[in-house]
């Protein structure tokens, strides 16, 4: 995706825009005052889809965790010391540069963005890339991962990088889609849950499962329970994946075990699983909104939004048992009794996602890089090592 493209993919342009000036305000640590708190969570409701990622709950676990090397931090956006955006950091300290990353992004939050109040994306998306001149002038290098499309970032990025002379140059990397599945457009309307593309096989597997013994599906609520649920989906991952699960690092478990109780204390776990005679078979970690009559009381008018983090399940009980589409459909089922309009399959284009009728969103990822010497070298590098790669690849092919 080009530079221009980016730039135009978001609607951040076409809105209104403060003329007051931002402040910037950089913190090491993830604590709010009580006065902050209220906005930060009303930006986060807002935008559930990207909010889940960005609260108080997941942060945790990110500033808890952070990428080898880097030193999480959050940047604070205000207007007459009113909050109007805020962004998590990660930032790294080079011999010739500063390497900055939104906190998350291609490491366990399947998609980041800079959160903004209505009418100021463009403006804090500008000040964050005055801040990142300001602050490295040494040069840096900004790493974007698994930021939406229509992220105002992209917007700021391609008016950096278009101005005389040009602070910035973009190298984008990789596409990444995020299928969806829409449960009701019309606001007025009962939610319902769309059939598969053949819903006669899916009932086929149901009944399969039910012979097998007495199944039980259970949405956990108690703390210890989540932990002990997380365990057996930690094994099932192991038992069909192996070292290639994706729970399977340790600190990637650290992660998880911080953060499950404090999204189920914040309202926005659904862990479920599912039992064949008492044995548990599979399990469904997925992520949502808060509830209706906490949002609307904080002033969010964002809709019931569910999203389908990790799932695991007992390959080997089920045997022809299309185990993985039966919960899946169910948590499908539960998203629609909670009255959600939208459920997110979030990232991964995997083909069991593709039996409903989902749409796409895409997120990008991208390096932008200062014009300094210290990330001239680094991008003239990468650039040189993309192309040994590749000769490498187109020589050894007939072989």
């Amino acid at each position: 995706m080009s530079t221009s493209a980016m730039a135009t993919a978001s609607p951040e342009s076409t809105q209104p825009q403060p003329h007051d000036a931002l402040t910037i305000e950089h913190r090491a640590s993830l604590t709010w005052s009580p006065d902050d708190a209220p906005s930060i969570e009303s930006l986060v409701d807002e935008r559930p889809a990207v909010g889940v990622f960005l609260t108080h709950a997941w942060l945790s676990g990110a500033f808890a965790e952070p990428p080898a090397g880097y030193q999480p931090s959050m940047l604070l956006l205000r207007e007459a010391g009113a909050i109007r955006g805020f962004v998590p950091l990660a930032i790294s300290h080079r011999l010739t540069h500063t390497r900055v990353s939104l906190l998350g992004g291609g490491a366990g939050s399947d998609r980041v963005d800079l959160l903004a109040a209505r009418g100021y994306e463009r403006a804090c998306a500008d000040a964050l890339m005055a801040w990142l001149r300001r602050e490295f002038p040494r040069g840096f290098v900004l790493e974007l991962r698994d930021v939406p499309a229509d992220s105002p970032l992209w917007g700021a990025v391609g008016r950096a990088a278009s101005d005389t002379p040009s602070h910035v140059t973009l190298v984008p990397r990789e596409v990444n889609a995020l299928p969806y599945l829409p449960l009701c457009e019309n606001p007025m309307a009962p939610v319902a849950a769309p059939e598969p593309s053949d819903p006669a096989s899916l009932a086929r597997h149901r009944r399969w499962l039910e012979r097998r013994g007495h199944l039980r599906i259970e949405t956990v609520a108690d703390s210890d329970q989540v932990q002990q649920t997380f365990d057996v989906l930690v094994g099932l991952l192991r038992s069909r994946w192996g070292s290639d699960s994706a729970l399977e690092d340790p600190r990637v478990q650290r992660f998880h075990r911080r953060v499950l109780p404090l999204l189920l204390r914040e309202g926005r776990l659904r862990m479920v699983r599912f039992l064949a005679d008492m044995r548990p078979v599979a399990v469904y970690y997925g992520v949502a909104s808060r509830s209706s009559d906490v949002s609307s009381h904080r002033g969010s008018t964002a809709p019931r939004w569910w999203g389908y983090y990790l799932a695991g399940y007992d390959r080997e009980w089920a045997g022809r048992i299309h185990l993985g589409r039966v919960a899946l459909a169910a948590a499908i089922d539960l998203a629609v009794k909670d009255g959600a309009r939208e459920f997110d399959f979030l990232k991964g284009a995997e083909p069991v996602k593709y039996l409903w009728p989902v749409r796409e969103r895409i997120t990008v990822d991208a390096d932008v890089y200062s014009r300094m010497r210290g990330p001239a070298l680094t991008s003239a590098a990468r650039a040189a090592r993309i192309a040994i790669g590749a000769l490498a690849r187109s020589l050894c092919g007939p072989w």
